[in-house]
């Protein structure tokens, strides 16, 4: 089964948790609610991966069992669900993975956002230039001509850039489609991810928005384990495993430490530097209330998540009339370029 599909996105880990946590809640058995799911499954692949869910289900008795041997669901999934089997917490369990999936959709559909539009501004601002440059500069050049004079000057300039386009374009071109085509292939690999990160993370705003990202993953992450009955020490573990930057892995790591070393995870979340102000004080004092960390690192997820939204809705609110105003100025710039020296010369003619 593992080499018949690639690992479940998000969306799809969302949707079965959260199919899964109503299924157990109102009574049913999860054998049988891997059963309902295989017969309203339309999708052949899906109903594949429910049929050998439900024949290691009847051969083990074991729903952390059934889900691992796919080998399509994350590593963390697996550990959370066997943690929720043996401490008959499962029901929970699946209702906090739906919690943080959902969390991490709301998240990708943020960052997406933000760049979607603006590449998409980005993108109409050229072609419309480009049609400009190449296809319209030239018919004014033929009036310039019929009228007895020639394009000169900041006109001239824009129209011979308009014949090099228009010759060599598909250079250009070639070199957008080969940036495009590097990006997406980095983006598909741990390192190459990495290094794009790296490279946006120069930019201070977009390296605070990042940061307070990582530290939402991690405080989900952290409130999904311990709710599962996890002991800290493996909660901890799992949790790294849902952050994406060295840089924050490297805390994650010294948090550890020092927890194992003193055994205060309050005093260990400030060591390691994760939570930092009020957060940090929320965190130290949830940590000496055991029953109350859960709840804590779910709340701290959430506000830095809407704090990371509500950068990245400041970005676009920005971005967005600023691109507006660059368009307008070098439309603007390009037809005055031709519209004054033509007026003079009907003036002249007049």
């Amino acid at each position: 089964m593992a080499e018949q599909r690639k690992k479940l996105n998000a969306e799809e880990l969302h949707a079965f948790s959260d199919e899964m946590s109503m299924l157990i809640s109102g009574g049913t058995p999860a054998t049988e609610s891997i059963g309902l799911m295989l017969e309203e499954s339309k999708n052949p692949v899906e109903k594949m991966l429910f049929q050998s869910m439900l024949d290691t289900m009847y051969e083990t008795s074991s729903l952390a069992k059934s889900i691992e041997q796919t080998g399509v669901f994350p590593d963390y999934f697996c550990h959370m669900i066997t943690m929720g089997e043996a401490t008959g917490n499962t029901e929970e369990v699946f209702n906090l993975l739906a919690k943080h999936y959902e969390r991490e959709l709301a998240i990708s559909a943020a960052i997406k956002n933000a760049v979607s539009y603006p590449l998409m501004m980005v993108v109409m601002m050229m072609i419309i230039i480009v049609v400009l440059v190449t296809q319209i500069m030239p018919i004014f050049e033929r009036v310039f001509i019929q009228l007895g004079s020639t394009m000169d000057g900041v006109s001239g300039g824009i129209l011979a850039f308009g014949k090099f386009l228009k010759s060599y374009g598909w250079i250009f071109l070639a070199v957008v489609l080969v940036i495009a085509i590097v990006i997406i292939v980095m983006r598909k690999t741990p390192n190459g991810r990495e290094k794009l990160t790296n490279f946006f993370c120069h930019f201070k705003k977009i390296r605070g928005i990042y940061e307070k990202l990582q530290i939402s993953r991690f405080s989900s992450g952290m409130a999904m384990t311990i709710g599962s009955g996890m002991v800290v020490t493996e909660a901890i573990d799992v949790a790294a495993t849902l952050a994406t930057s060295k840089y924050f892995e490297k805390k994650v790591v010294k948090l550890k430490e020092a927890y194992t070393e003193n055994g205060d995870l309050g005093k260990s979340f400030s060591e390691a530097g994760i939570f930092v102000g009020l957060y940090g004080r929320m965190a130290t004092l949830a940590a000496r209330r055991t029953g109350d960390i859960e709840e804590v690192m779910d709340k701290i997820a959430n506000t830095y998540q809407e704090q990371a939204d509500g950068e990245i809705n400041d970005i676009i609110s920005v971005v967005e009339p600023t691109l507006v105003i660059v368009m307008s100025l070098v439309v603007g710039l390009i037809l005055l370029s031709v519209m004054l020296p033509l007026l003079n010369i009907m003036t002249g003619i007049n």
